[in-house]
């Protein structure tokens, strides 16, 4: 779904990092650099973002000027008063380019700093309008002052085209080699390799949209992952309620309000949409959410399907969790759950008065194993996963209604053999 620009897309993302990380206090007001972009914001709204031919929103965004309260305002800050100003570069194969840019600077005012290197961006569409290639990069932005985020190498590509319905179909994938976030008192967040890719695609009157996420690692200090991989799929979304839902996010109506009133609408509009999706049916499939420590990988795969409902349905707890079903297949090595029940027994004794606590290393040593074996024994007990001999798993169900945990339904949290207590009375319809 392409908004205005490409360029006020990435220059979304810039500020609103710039945003989370220098706020020190929410007593203070804003730094100027945010209060500017959520004004320049404001004006850029009043572009036509439902205009279907991306190439004439992107000449009334080459047209446009930002007010004169806002440029010398603008200019203090990035040296221009228009960022991201385009420049239309030779056709070629039958196609529009155009490059535009930030250059690279910084601002400090007594709520924090911020400084970036250039931001290029770079697009080509087609003669009618109804496609686009882009991509973007930033060497390096650091802004703070609480805390502080680092960011090195962002890059952002994207191929996408407009359908009849107004939607705009295809993928967006960006890739950051590193993210920082230090805060003083909890000590350095790393992350390396970042990547993350969305994907939607048509399919009759359906909208199926894949997301994927990857870090090469992930942690602060001594507590690493050494790799993290989300990938999954929405199957089956009603096109039209994600198209009515599009062209009011892009609305110049709702661009006018003020950010808390803006909230509130999204918030509502988004349980809207989420009541009218499942009124469709929709699927979740997990293709694959797992994780790597010291070597060792666990891993969540499945799929999470809701049967078309009606309101009446929706309005009822025993009727929508008949309309689910869930199948999962979780995977957890055995060095994993140990390694955790020895932190978890540390943990507790470290809790004790001084006394309690343990003598010396072997008895403390002892105390781990031992609670390692416990909860590993337990496990096997239980019935409800399989232990092999390096790896626990077991498949959750969740089907008419009943929970089954490796085909044994669970008699706990409330549940009686994998059966949830279901209320007498339909739920409350909630207020719009």
């Amino acid at each position: 779904m392409y908004k205005k620009s490409v360029a006020l897309a990435v220059s979304s993302l810039f500020f609103s990092l710039g945003a989370q990380a220098q706020q020190p206090d929410k007593a203070e007001p804003p730094s100027e650099i945010v209060q500017v972009y959520t004004e320049a914001a404001r004006e850029v709204s009043v572009l036509d973002a439902t205009e279907p031919n991306i190439n004439k929103r992107i000449a009334a965004y080459d047209k446009f000027s930002f007010s004169p309260q806002l440029r010398p305002r603008l200019q203090a800050i990035f040296g221009t008063d228009k960022p991201f100003a385009l420049q239309r570069l030779p056709d070629s194969r039958g196609r529009k380019h155009y490059q535009s840019m930030l250059k690279a600077g910084s601002h400090t005012d007594k709520q924090g700093h911020a400084a970036w290197s250039d931001i290029i961006l770079k697009g080509d569409t087609s003669a009618a309008g109804n496609q686009i290639n882009y991509t973007g990069e930033m060497a390096s932005l650091n802004v703070g002052v609480a805390s502080r985020l680092q960011l090195s190498d962002l890059r952002l590509a994207g191929s996408q085209a407009r359908a009849s319905d107004g939607l705009w179909y295809g993928d967006v994938n960006m890739s950051v080699a590193r993210i920082a976030v230090e805060d003083g008192t909890a000590g350095k967040l790393l992350m390396e390799d970042l990547r993350f890719k969305t994907d939607m695609q048509r399919r009759g009157k359906t909208v199926d949209l894949a997301y994927g996420l990857s870090i090469r690692s992930a942690g602060a200090g001594e507590h690493q992952v050494e790799r993290i991989n989300v990938a999954t799929r929405v199957l089956g979304m009603d096109g039209q309620v994600m198209a009515d839902f599009t062209r009011f996010a892009s609305s110049p109506q709702l661009q006018q309000l003020a950010p808390a009133a803006q909230t509130q609408v999204m918030l509502r509009k988004f349980k809207e949409l989420g009541v009218a999706l499942l009124k469709g049916g929709v699927s979740v499939v997990i293709d694959d959410i797992s994780a790597a420590w010291r070597g060792q990988v666990a891993s969540i795969k499945g799929r999470i399907d809701f049967a078309k409902a009606t309101d009446a349905e929706l309005n009822s707890l025993p009727a929508i969790v008949k309309k689910l079903a869930v199948r999962l297949e979780v995977r957890v090595p055995v060095v994993i759950i140990e390694e955790f029940s020895r932190a978890s027994a540390v943990k507790a004794v470290k809790s004790r008065p001084p006394a309690e606590q343990a003598a010396n290393p072997a008895q403390m040593a002892a105390l781990e194993q031992n609670m390692a074996d416990k909860v590993m024994a337990d496990i096997r007990q239980s019935g409800f996963a399989v232990v092999d001999k390096d790896e626990v798993r077991t498949v959750i169900e969740l089907k008419n209604g009943v929970l089954t945990l490796n085909g044994k339904g669970p008699s706990m949290f409330g549940l009686k053999n994998g059966k949830l207590p279901m209320p007498s009375t339909p739920m409350p319809v909630p207020a719009r």
